[in-house]
């Protein structure tokens, strides 16, 4: 059996996808079975999500809805909720019965305290970022790959920085950071 694709550096079991983790932990979990996705227009459209959670839980009512204006949105720094709020009017009709949802965007974490206070509360946003590094933590772990060191400061390296890149990666992260050049 060959494990690793033609002049790939990597094998292929190797590559973690996003999302499995979260299918495979909302399909098997019985609290929520009316689940919302929100997304890019090519994830929702692609229909990943509803399919994979569909074979492995019929049960589940889904409604996914593309929600392109969030990430520029959240990328130029509008996160108050007087400018998403009405945003969300919009792109939410229809999921007012809704108990989780799943944010199936990279950007998305930014804005799940917003998403939740629009709902009341009511509505619990997955917080996918997690469940993805503890399925990266798991991985490692098993191939003996994990690090033992505890070091609490992070290091960061980039082939460039830009100025709009830093901007974005300090609203993402909540800190100010510095960024290493490294040439590839």
């Amino acid at each position: 059996m060959i494990n690793k694709a033609p002049n790939l550096p990597y094998a292929l079991e190797d590559i973690i996808e996003v999302i499995s983790p979260i299918v495979n932990l909302i399909a098997t979990q019985q609290k929520y079975t009316n689940i919302g996705i929100i997304g890019t227009r090519k994830t929702i459209s692609s229909g990943m999500f509803n399919e994979a959670l569909s074979l492995l839980n019929g049960n589940l009512q889904i409604t996914a809805r593309a929600t392109p204006l969030l990430v520029p949105l959240i990328e130029d720094g509008f996160l108050e909720e007087n400018v998403l709020f009405p945003v969300f009017d919009r792109y939410f009709k229809g999921f007012q019965n809704c108990q989780l949802l799943i944010p199936a965007c990279t950007h998305y974490p930014i804005i799940y305290q917003q998403i939740e206070s629009y709902f009341d509360n009511k509505l619990k946003v997955l917080h996918t970022p997690k469940i993805i590094a503890e399925s990266v933590e798991a991985m490692l772990e098993q191939k003996g790959l994990l690090s033992t060191t505890k070091n609490n400061e992070d290091d960061y390296h980039l082939s460039d920085v830009t100025d709009e890149f830093l901007r974005e990666a300090e609203l993402f992260l909540g800190k100010k950071v510095h960024f290493n050049r490294t040439l590839v």
